[in-house]
């Protein structure tokens, strides 16, 4: 015997609307009434649940901001003009990076925050210490990444956040170099969630201070959120706090807090919001029952079979949609259950998108430098296990920047995809391409000693530095391609690349259009 209150115990859709057609009007109301009242608190909770994991979602897009920032500071980091002491040098090469909308300015510092260059001044010009520069003991002492909370920046004047990492010169480091971003770029990040009317979403550095806010922007930018709110985000990494706004409106806070930066994203439910929906419901409510009391029992029988089927078709695909596949919906012959239905198709589709571009570069669609390091990690220990050979590419192209230069951006990423073409069709399908940044791309050779990776990079140059006839120009670059094998030249993936990324300056110092072994 089923225990009393599972599933095939409870009374179906169909049961109680046929109970309710029959039951007198005054138990009907209070029954209603009840109803409601569950009705308002679950959906009190949807919202709060929702909310959470939209806020979720708008953090993850300001991780991406960062980490991005971060990826293209310590690119950068690796310019040869810093290895040499050419300044000059550099500073026109972070104007391009500057250019590229990648950030709004570059600053190289000292260790005691005394700025060498900076993009937004002409290079040699005098030039402040840096403003608010506790986070630099990170990176040189640490020698690690660090993100500043926000500041007014010492140049420009305007509050800005900088990404710094290390400038290692002989395994030290040298310089801090940083990528200076400004609220905006995230306030646009929360203008793209379209929040309904009335909601306020903000995003938070890792003091509680606001760096973007969707109302009265310029306003509350700089200042510290809600006591409340920024005490619990605190404590716990994500949740909601009954609060009210920095308007004195009281709000429902829902809000995530990212593992990795520990910024936060914060959504401002109006608490009116919420009540609102209790006396709508309300009225729909009064509405349906004086319906459904001049409908016959057969109707309703019909309409509740009707109904617990929609929602019954509906929990295999909400079951699924965790699993990160595209999931179908058929027509459900209910219209809010269909928009249920195409809801679950339109998220499973956002969550399989954002799978894939986290792992993926947005241009070629190749693996990026986060899936491609994660990867060789784990090919290196299977290779550490069976005691097999690995090898890793790093390939520049030469003379990317002329075709930038003379034909533009657009040309430029034209020529970037057919190189990605290339290096897909000239690998094995159990090897890895994958485009690290820029110019510059990587390849993992599974089960290749140095012999076979220097074959596979021979032939690459000459695939590589053959013409590419686009939109009727004919572009031409070429290759320099550093070798690092496993285990010989390194015992990690980060090693490999590394070995492998010193390789390919060597081939480029030695003539370009080659290739060197480390």
């Amino acid at each position: 015997m089923d225990p009393a209150g599972s599933p095939s115990r409870a009374p179906s859709i169909r049961r109680r609307l046929a109970t309710l057609v029959i039951a007198s009007a005054v138990p009907a109301v209070l029954l209603t009434a009840w109803l409601l009242a569950l009705d308002y608190e679950g959906d009190r909770q949807t919202v709060e649940h929702d909310s959470i994991a939209t806020a979720r979602a708008m953090v993850h897009a300001v991780d991406r901001e960062l980490v991005s920032l971060t990826l293209a500071a310590q690119v950068l980091s690796t310019s040869p003009h810093l290895q040499t002491g050419n300044l000059r040098a550099f500073h026109a090469q972070a104007l391009e990076l500057v250019h590229r909308d990648v950030a709004v300015n570059v600053a190289l510092s000292d260790r005691d925050g005394r700025q060498l260059l900076n993009t937004l001044r002409p290079y040699g010009d005098p030039l402040p210490r840096r403003s608010n520069a506790f986070h630099l003991g990170a990176v040189f002492e640490d020698g690690r990444a660090a993100i500043s909370h926000l500041n007014t920046g010492s140049v420009g004047g305007t509050a800005a956040i900088a990404v710094d990492v290390p400038v290692l010169r002989a395994g030290k480091v040298v310089y801090s170099l940083a990528l200076v971003q400004r609220p905006p770029r995230f306030l646009a990040l929360l203008q793209e969630q379209r929040l309904p009317q009335g909601w306020i979403g903000a995003v938070f550095d890792t003091t509680g201070t606001i760096v973007a806010r969707t109302a009265e922007h310029e306003r509350f930018l700089g200042k510290p959120g809600a006591p409340d709110l920024v005490r619990r985000m605190h404590e716990v990494e994500e949740g909601a706090v009954e609060t009210l706004s920095l308007e004195g409106i009281p709000v429902l806070s829902a809000f995530s807090r990212s593992a990795t930066t520990r910024w936060a994203v914060a959504i401002g439910i109006p608490r009116r919001a919420l009540v609102a929906s209790l006396f709508e419901s309300i009225w729909l409510a009064a509405a349906a029952a004086v319906f459904t009391l001049t409908l016959s029992f057969g109707l309703v029988w019909y309409l509740g079979g009707r109904i617990a089927q929609s929602i019954r078709a509906l929990a295999e695909p909400a079951s699924r949609i965790g699993l990160k596949e595209e999931i179908v919906v058929p027509p459900l012959g209910l219209r809010e259950a269909d928009e249920v239905g195409q809801a679950l198709v339109r998220a499973s589709r956002m969550i399989a998108n954002a799978e894939h571009r986290a792992h993926h570069d947005g241009l070629t669609g190749l693996a990026n430098r986060v899936l491609f390091e994660e990867l060789a990690s784990r090919q290196v220990e299977l290779a550490r296990r069976e005691e097999k050979p690995l090898s890793v590419l790093f390939v520049d192209l030469d003379g990317f920047k002329k075709v930038n230069d003379t034909f533009g951006h657009d040309y430029g990423d034209k020529l970037l995809c057919a190189v990605a073409e290339r290096l897909t069709k000239a690998v094995r399908g159990s090897d890895v391409a994958a485009r690290l940044g820029g110019d510059e791309f990587a390849v993992l050779l599974v089960h290749a000693d140095a012999p076979a990776a220097a074959a596979v990079a021979g032939k690459l140059v000459e695939e590589i530095s053959a013409p590419y006839p686009i939109d009727h120009h004919r572009l031409e670059v070429s290759a320099s391609i550093g070798i690092a094998t496993f285990p010989g030249s390194g015992d990690s993936a980060e090693e490999l690349l590394k070995r492998a990324d010193e390789a390919m300056y060597a081939a480029k110092t030695g003539g370009k259009r080659g290739y060197r072994a480390a």
